[in-house]
């Protein structure tokens, strides 16, 4: 159990170890090293869970994505609807997240097959790459990411020995949130802390495991028990595989997953 054992194991197991913010997560204290769009993704179900998103779902079972995308998979797609609710004040990396897709399906309500359909095209596509580029840097501007905020975490593109150390107390609390016994020993103890710890599972891949051990009836949970994470993955994804080559290589580094295409090529 990651080098713990029974003495080491009490209810703090479940508490983060450090306030970073989702998308920052997986770009610090896991094997990515570029700020892929898995952050955006992360950003999304955020707000999905902040009410901030509304999502709409005309499926009752629970749906996995194979390795490749079907037909199925996009009619799928064609029955999860989001609409953006926009209420209250946001964070800055909130507001471009949104903004990024209401460009991307000129409206405010939009189906997850619509959305993807519009990323096969090259002028979608770049329009996209824009505005994730525009997202990425307000995310890492309001974290202070390049500042004295990390300044003692990461040093020249590697984590310090407190990284380091911080990085094992992710390690532990990824295993909690995978693990039936320490999840029925420490269970949640809100709705709120629910959720929460099923989009710290989505950092790290593991979403639809953190929700199997938890009670959780939001929309966010439907989502995620829809695939819904994954898919957001694969059709931002699919957007930044059909910018134009003109365009590539300007802007941020990011790391792109060309497993899935999106079927009906622009």
């Amino acid at each position: 159990m990651l080098g713990l054992n029974k003495k080491q194991v009490d209810e703090s197991i479940k508490n983060p170890p450090s306030d970073d913010s989702y998308p920052l997560i997986p770009l610090l204290y896991t094997k990515n090293k570029s700020v892929g769009v898995n952050a955006l993704s992360l950003t999304v179900i955020d707000l999905i869970n902040q009410d901030q998103i509304r999502c709409d779902i005309d499926l009752d079972d629970s749906y996995e994505v194979g390795k490749k995308l079907t037909p199925q998979d996009m009619e799928v797609m064609k029955k999860i609807t989001l609409r953006i609710a926009n209420k209250g004040e946001l964070k800055t990396s909130e507001t471009a997240a949104i903004n990024l897709l209401k460009n991307l399906n000129k409206n405010r309500k939009f189906n997850l097959k619509a959305m993807a359909k519009q990323t096969n095209s090259s002028s979608v596509a770049n329009k996209f790459e824009s505005d994730f580029n525009d997202y990425i840097k307000a995310l890492k501007n309001e974290n202070g990411f390049e500042g004295e905020n990390y300044s003692d975490i990461v040093e020249n593109g590697k984590l310090t020995s407190k990284g380091k150390e911080i990085k094992k107390g992710w390690k532990e609390f990824e295993h909690y949130l995978k693990s039936k016994d320490l999840t029925e020993k420490y269970p949640p103890e809100s709705g709120e802390e629910s959720s929460s710890q099923i989009i710290y599972g989505a950092c790290f891949g593991i979403e639809k495991e953190a929700l199997a051990l938890r009670e959780n009836n939001s929309s966010l949970a439907d989502f995620i028990d829809k695939d819904g994470f994954k898919l957001l993955n694969i059709i931002f994804n699919n957007a930044l595989l059909n910018v134009s080559q003109k365009r590539k290589g300007d802007g941020i580094f990011y790391g792109v997953n060309d497993k899935y295409t999106i079927p009906g090529g622009g």
